[in-house]
């Protein structure tokens, strides 16, 4: 990944992207345990699903080539953002005030 901020799923998924982020981000390149990525899989019906994704949500890191740290956002869209490659701008374009 080379942007600040990268569309990995977009919200016509819906309540499927916790499930489509496991089957193509599968875990550990995120630091997400098998157990998380087999709940994840199950899909919606799993009752610890989005209890689940809340958790993936909160600690999930993608570190790239160059060092860069991503994390995830989930709001309509996924994102993969790197705070430290944005600009004051985009942080506040993307977050709002914070």
């Amino acid at each position: 990944m080379n942007d600040s901020v990268v569309c990995l799923l977009d919200s016509d998924r819906g309540i499927y992207i916790p499930q489509a982020f496991a089957e193509q981000f599968i875990g550990a390149e995120w630091g997400i345990s098998e157990e998380e990525v087999e709940i994840l899989l199950d899909g919606p019906d799993n009752e610890l699903y989005w209890e689940t994704w809340d958790c993936v949500i909160s600690y999930a890191e993608y570190t790239d080539a160059n060092g860069n740290t991503f994390r995830l956002h989930h709001d309509g869209d996924l994102f993969a953002y790197c705070i430290e490659l944005m600009s004051p701008e985009e942080q506040h374009n993307f977050f709002g005030d914070y």
